[in-house]
């Protein structure tokens, strides 16, 4: 095998491995979102209390507790950008929520770092 075809090689299997890890970070994304506005209270594997806080729509003071139920199909995650070092990771995704009472669009940073084979959200910017 020539030093060429075996750079392109190396080169191609990091690019995968990149890829892979990617998409894995993005479906983690989804989760942590999901479980931080749904009012799960099993967001522990996945985030710290602080980034449940200042993700959840009641925790943050947008919508009164007795007014806000969770539907999922209200729920739009724009694409998932993650820039990762495959055990630390910074994304950038856009989250939309609207119902009949109240609605937002708002990016959001987050950044993880994988804990225990799941991606784990230590922090959050969301800028409204």
């Amino acid at each position: 095998m020539s030093r060429k075809t075996l750079i392109l090689l190396l080169t191609a299997i990091f690019v995968i491995a990149y890829v892979l890890f990617g998409a894995w970070i993005a479906q983690d994304t989804k989760i942590i979102l999901k479980k931080a506005m749904s009012g799960e209270t099993d967001y522990s594997n996945y985030m710290n209390q602080s980034t449940y806080h200042r993700i959840n729509p009641i925790e943050r003071g947008i919508e009164k507790e007795e007014n806000f139920i969770y539907d999922k199909k209200s729920h739009r995650l724009g694409l998932v950008f993650p820039l990762h070092f495959f055990f630390v990771s910074k994304v950038f995704v856009t989250q939309q929520y609207e119902n009949d009472r109240f609605g937002l669009k708002e990016p959001v940073n987050l950044n993880l770092r994988l804990k225990s084979g799941k991606w784990y959200a230590t922090s959050v910017q969301i800028k409204p």
